[in-house]
């Protein structure tokens, strides 16, 4: 990245999975996508919201791991375990009772992508994209001097439309408008490099970049990287 996401700082992140040992900010982060892939794993809407209440109520009590034993993407240990919770849920109902619950039905994570795992990462996606709009607004109310989130929802929102139009909208000049949103783009690209680092036990730059390939976020930070060699650059 540019200078402003230097490659010695993101060499440097030390954070790992900080939302895993809190609990309560676990829930808060990844709480949605959880929800919308047991939507689509469970077929039962009841059992589906069972399962999703018993796990993070269970996340609630225990927590996780240690982070010794996490390895590799948070994610991925994250729709194994929810997984997991919807067997054990099903098997600790009768045989009456599941109607809709057969343990065969709930795809085995070495299969091929199933329709919920397409779903799990869509919506992880999107709880990632989230959090950085929220990062993005919060950096605008603290820079008196920053139309960040304004600027970029607007273009973000209205991709057709001409800068003086939307510079009209926020209440800029042009030229102002479009400094603004250049350095709104850059500023999110370094929030989600940040966001995706979090959900990586070992947040090395190709480690990142791989990461926001997989999950279709790279479009977001291409222009930020020196044509050169992008896997160096983070």
């Amino acid at each position: 990245m540019n200078s402003e996401v230097p490659k010695s700082r993101l060499d440097q992140i030390s954070t790992r999975w900080d939302a895993v040992r809190d609990p309560v900010r676990f829930v808060m982060r990844y709480a949605p996508a959880i929800e919308r892939f047991l939507r689509v794993l469970v077929k039962n809407p009841q059992d589906a919201e069972d399962v999703s209440q018993e796990f993070l109520a269970g996340v609630f009590r225990r927590g996780f791991p240690p982070e010794s034993n996490l390895h590799g993407r948070f994610r991925n240990y994250l729709i194994a375990a929810v997984r997991n919770a919807a067997r054990a849920h099903f098997r600790g109902k009768t045989s009456a009772s599941v109607e809709n619950a057969d343990l065969d039905e709930i795809p085995d994570p070495h299969e091929p992508r199933s329709a919920a795992d397409r779903e799990w990462l869509n919506s992880w996606r999107q709880c990632l994209l989230d959090r950085v709009w929220e990062a993005l607004e919060n950096h605008e109310r603290k820079s008196p001097d920053s139309h960040y989130h304004a600027v970029l929802r607007l273009a973000a929102d209205h991709p057709d439309a001409d800068s003086q139009t939307l510079a009209h909208q926020a209440g800029l000049r042009p030229d102002a408008f479009r400094k603004q949103l250049s350095r709104a783009r850059r500023k999110f690209a370094k929030l989600l490099v940040d966001e995706v680092a979090r959900t990586l036990a070992l947040p090395t730059p190709p480690a990142i970049e791989e990461e926001l390939i997989e999950l279709g976020l790279i479009s977001f930070v291409r222009d930020f990287l020196p044509a050169e060699n992008s896997n160096d650059a983070l």
